[in-house]
């Protein structure tokens, strides 16, 4: 194979990688966009859980005294990666910091829901043993399946004891192509925040009454909780691991650029080459045909 045919097939590979790499920043792109218009659709749902805490704390004030778990209590962490790939660092960061969270805690019972395949073996990596695992939603439309699975999961470890406290490590989206590891405690309420709500005046002359018990109450509304802090945190995710792609896509369409301009480069004088070889061919060719005929 002459060195233009080969430099042509590795041309036309990284351009058709290139067109690979860009086709990829833009469904990295339209799905950065469609999770975060789904993380701005809760804060409806937010501002409604709070005021059913509000009403809790207010209906029965000694729950601001009961919510700090005790220390040493059974501990559950969810963390959340990713089950593809091409996202760069985005799992090592996400099973470094969830091992920084759970090692200055202390806990008789430790429970950790890794979502993401590819989180797994970072998590072991770093001593962390897995007792659940959940696969990570494939498209917008299937993240209240994956948000039930964890529930359902949490809800168990929950009434066998496994999870007076409640931790969610997952990335947070700080620009279009960044993010940040963060560790969010579910469990138990944050007292201070149980006070500021309780402090708020209702924004209503109508005043809330409970119409069930107080525990099938307080427990519901804890759930609830759950439930949305799950569903931001699947959001987010998804959200920084797409953040994560599209870093990785850029930088990879640079050196493409570069490597593809090296080719073209290579390709133009391999096919310079061959078209000063063919002349001087025809020249030496010519010339000897030539000194032939004057013999």
């Amino acid at each position: 194979m002459s060195r233009g045919v080969e430099v042509r097939r590795q041309l036309d590979s990284a351009e058709t990688l290139g067109i690979v790499v860009s086709t990829m920043k833009t469904l990295a792109l339209v799905r950065i966009g469609q999770y975060r218009r789904s993380v701005q659709a809760l804060d409806a749902s937010t501002v409604t859980l709070d005021l059913a805490l509000q009403v809790v704390v207010t209906l029965y004030p000694e729950l601001l005294d009961a919510s700090a778990a005790p220390r040493g209590s059974s501990l559950a962490a969810v963390v959340f990666g990713s089950d593809r790939g091409l996202c760069g660092p985005f799992n090592e960061r996400l099973a470094q910091r969830a091992a920084e969270a759970l090692e200055g805690l202390d806990a008789a019972d430790r429970r950790v829901l890794a979502v993401g395949r590819r989180l797994e073996s970072r998590l072991r990596a770093r001593g962390l043993d897995i007792d659940h695992k959940v696969r990570p939603p494939g498209a917008l439309d299937t993240v209240d399946l994956a948000v039930m699975e964890v529930l359902t999961q949490v809800d168990a470890w929950r009434s066998a004891g496994h999870a007076d406290r409640l931790l969610l490590v997952h990335a947070q989206p700080t620009s279009a192509a960044t993010y940040q590891a963060r560790v969010v405690q579910v469990l138990p309420l944050d007292t201070a925040r149980l006070r500021e709500l309780q402090a708020r005046p209702w924004p209503s002359r109508r005043l809330p009454m409970a119409l069930s018990d107080a525990q099938t109450l307080v427990q519901t509304v804890i759930r609830q909780r759950i439930a949305s802090a799950l569903v931001r945190a699947f959001a987010a995710s998804q959200a920084s691991e797409n953040a994560a792609r599209l870093a990785a896509m850029d930088a990879a369409e640079r050196n493409l650029d570069e490597r593809i301009a090296t080719l073209r480069t290579a390709y133009n004088q391999a096919r310079q080459n061959a078209i000063t070889e063919e002349l001087l061919d025809i020249q030496a060719a010519y010339a000897a045909a030539g000194g032939a005929v004057r013999r």
